[in-house]
C-alpha cells in the first residue's frame, strides 16, 4: 500500500511540522494550566482545612475560657459562701442530730435521716429566708425595708440558737462546747449572710461608680509623728474629695497658713504681745467684721453717755441748787442749819434763800439738760359720737373716695358697730330729705 501513496513535498512537510509544533505547544499549556489548577485546588484545600483548624482551636479555647470562668466563679462563690454554708451545714447538722433521736426508733433509720433533715434545714430556713429579703432589699436600695428585716432575722435566729443550745447543754443549761458550737452557728448565720450581703452592694456601687471616697488615708508612719495633723488632714480631704495623701497634705497646710494669716490678732496674742513689748498686730479696718465691732463701739459709747446725762439727771433732781437755811419753827431759837445764828459776829448775815417748789426745781433741770420738744398741735377730738363719725366719715370720702363701710366707720371713730349703721343711714335719710 506504501508503493502507491503520494509521498508529500517540502510545502506540505512544512504544514505538518508547524501543526505539530502547534500540537506539542497545546498540550504543554494544558499541562501547565491544569498544574496550576491543581495548585489552586490544593491551596484552597489547605486554606480551608486551615481555617477549619483555626476555627476548631478557637472554639477549643473559648471552651476553656469558659471552663476557667466557671471554675474561677466557683472557687470566687466557694472563697466567699464556702464558709457560710459550713456554718449552716453545722446548724443543720445539730438540728438533724436531735431530731433523729427523737424519731421513732422502729422506723426505717434512712427514714428517720430523712425527716431529720426536713425538720433541720425548716428550722434554720426560717432566718436564713428573712434575710435573703434583707439582701435583696439593700440591692433594691430600699435600705428602710433592709434593716427592719435584719433585725427580724436576728431575732428568729436567736431563738433558733437558744433552741439548738438547749439540746447539747448540760443540767441546768450548764454550757457544753458541742452546745455552745451549735448554738453560735445558729446564731451567727444571718450576720454572716449580712456581711456578704454589705460586699456584694459595694461591688454594685463600685459599678455605678457611686462609692462614697472616705478622702487620704495616710501613712502610720505619719500618724505616728503627727496624730493631730493628720486627722486634720483627713478631715480636709474628705471634705474637698481628695484622694490623694501628698495633694491633701500639702492643701491641708496651705488652708492651715492662710487661716492664720487671716487671723492677725486674737485676745491671748495681743496680750502675750503686751508683756513681751512688742507691737500689737495691725487691725485691717476694711474688714466686714471689724467694721461691724466699730459700729457696735460707737453704739455702746452712745448708750453710755445717754446713761450718764439720765443718771446726772435723777441726781439733780433730789438736790437743792441755792445755799439757804431752812425755815425756822416758830418760837425756836437755834437755827437748824447750824449752830451759830444768823446775824452774829462770827458769821455775817445772810437774806434767806426762796426755796422753790420740787416741781419747779424739776423742770428747771428738764430744760437746762435737754432741748424743749416741739409737739405738733392736734385738733381736739369731737366731743359726741355723731361729730367723731362725721369727722372720721368726711376724712375717709377725702382719701380714698368712696364711702367706708360699718366697721371700717366704727373703727376711724370709735364707735360700735350699730351706731355707725345708725348713723349712716341717718344721714342718707337726711340728704333724700333735703333733696325733696
Amino acid at each position: 500500500m506504501t508503493l502507491f501513496r503520494r509521498r508529500l513535498d517540502a510545502a506540505e512537510m512544512a504544514d505538518v511540522a508547524r501543526v505539530e509544533d502547534e500540537r506539542r505547544r497545546l498540550d504543554a499549556q494544558f499541562a501547565r494550566d491544569q498544574a496550576t489548577a491543581n495548585r489552586a485546588a490544593r491551596r484552597q484545600l489547605e486554606r480551608e482545612q486551615e481555617r477549619a483548624e483555626r476555627k476548631r482551636r478557637k472554639a477549643k479555647a473559648k471552651a476553656r475560657a469558659r471552663r476557667r470562668r466557671k471554675l474561677a466563679a466557683v472557687a470566687d462563690s466557694a472563697r466567699t459562701v464556702g464558709p457560710l454554708l459550713l456554718v449552716n451545714a453545722a446548724a443543720v447538722g445539730g438540728q438533724t442530730a436531735y431530731a433523729f433521736t427523737r424519731t421513732p426508733v422502729t422506723w426505717n433509720p434512712l427514714i428517720r435521716a430523712g425527716v431529720a433533715l426536713v425538720y433541720a434545714a425548716t428550722v434554720e430556713s426560717i432566718s436564713l429566708y428573712v434575710n435573703w429579703h434583707a439582701h435583696d432589699a439593700l440591692l433594691q436600695q430600699a435600705t428602710g425595708t433592709a434593716a427592719e428585716m435584719r433585725r427580724r432575722a436576728y431575732l428568729i435566729a436567736a431563738v433558733v440558737a437558744a433552741m439548738n443550745y438547749s439540746h447539747f447543754d448540760g443540767e441546768h443549761w450548764t454550757p457544753t462546747p458541742f452546745a455552745v458550737g451549735s448554738g453560735m452557728a445558729s446564731l451567727l448565720s444571718p450576720w454572716l449572710w449580712g456581711l456578704h450581703t454589705r460586699r456584694a452592694q459595694h461591688v454594685q456601687l463600685l459599678r455605678k461608680d457611686l462609692v462614697d471616697e472616705t478622702g487620704a488615708i495616710f501613712d502610720r508612719k505619719r500618724r505616728r509623728a503627727f496624730p493631730v495633723r493628720t486627722w486634720k488632714a483627713e478631715r480636709w480631704s474628705i471634705e474637698h474629695n481628695v484622694r490623694d495623701p501628698r495633694i491633701a497634705w500639702s492643701g491641708y497646710h496651705a488652708h492651715r497658713d492662710a487661716e492664720r494669716a487671716r487671723r492677725t490678732g486674737g485676745r491671748l496674742r495681743t496680750a502675750w504681745s503686751a508683756l513681751r513689748g512688742l507691737p500689737a498686730a495691725a487691725v485691717d479696718e476694711a474688714d466686714p467684721g471689724i467694721q461691724l465691732c466699730r459700729q457696735l463701739e460707737r453704739q455702746v459709747a452712745g448708750a453710755r453717755r445717754a446713761s450718764d446725762i439720765a443718771g446726772a439727771r435723777l441726781a439733780l433732781g433730789h438736790r437743792p441748787l441755792g445755799v439757804w437755811p431752812p425755815p425756822a419753827a416758830p418760837g425756836s431759837a437755834v437755827p437748824a442749819t447750824g449752830s451759830v445764828p444768823a446775824g452774829s459776829p462770827e458769821l455775817p448775815g445772810r437774806v434767806p434763800a426762796t426755796v422753790p417748789a420740787p416741781r419747779q426745781r424739776q423742770n428747771a433741770i428738764n430744760a437746762r439738760v435737754d432741748p424743749p420738744a416741739v409737739r405738733p398741735s392736734t385738733p381736739p377730738p369731737p366731743a359726741t359720737e355723731a361729730d367723731r363719725c362725721a369727722a372720721a366719715y368726711d376724712q375717709y370720702v377725702k382719701q380714698h373716695g368712696r364711702a367706708p363701710s360699718d366697721r371700717k366707720l366704727a373703727a376711724l371713730a370709735g364707735t360700735g358697730k350699730t351706731y355707725a349703721n345708725e348713723w349712716k343711714r341717718s344721714r342718707a335719710a337726711a340728704r333724700t330729705n333735703g333733696k325733696d
